[in-house]
């Protein structure tokens, strides 16, 4: 169960479901492949740079937290939201990134649910 209340647990369970939601939209890409991309594997990349992306635009995670916690540069989120943001500018990767956000939210909503069911 996540206690919305613990910063770190809350953080966790959103990137575990950034992660599964980008899984589902890269399905020949392995979870292991997203969070650490085999060196020129560029829809490995990609996809780990949709969910830095997800993280601080859509669940709107401070960019500092996200650099902490990823143990990235700010450069490297940076470039990973720029890189997303132009190619937002396609139509079929923007509806696939919408499409992958909002299952990102409902694996959400649907941890929360249970917790509520729970108690």
């Amino acid at each position: 169960m996540i206690n919305a209340f613990d910063q770190k647990a809350l953080y966790e369970a959103h990137l575990h479901a950034c992660f599964a939601a980008v899984r589902e939209g890269f399905p020949h890409l392995a979870v292991r492949e997203i969070v650490d991309p085999p060196h020129e594997w560029f829809d490995a990349a990609l996809a780990r740079q949709v969910v830095m992306h997800l993280m601080v635009v859509e669940l709107k995670w401070p960019k500092r937290r996200v650099v902490e916690v990823e143990d990235r540069s700010r450069e490297a989120i940076n470039r990973a939201i720029r890189t997303v943001n132009a190619r937002l500018e396609s139509l079929r990767f923007e509806a696939h990134y919408r499409s992958m956000a909002r299952r990102a939210r409902s694996l959400i909503s649907f941890q929360t649910t249970t917790e509520e069911d729970a108690a």
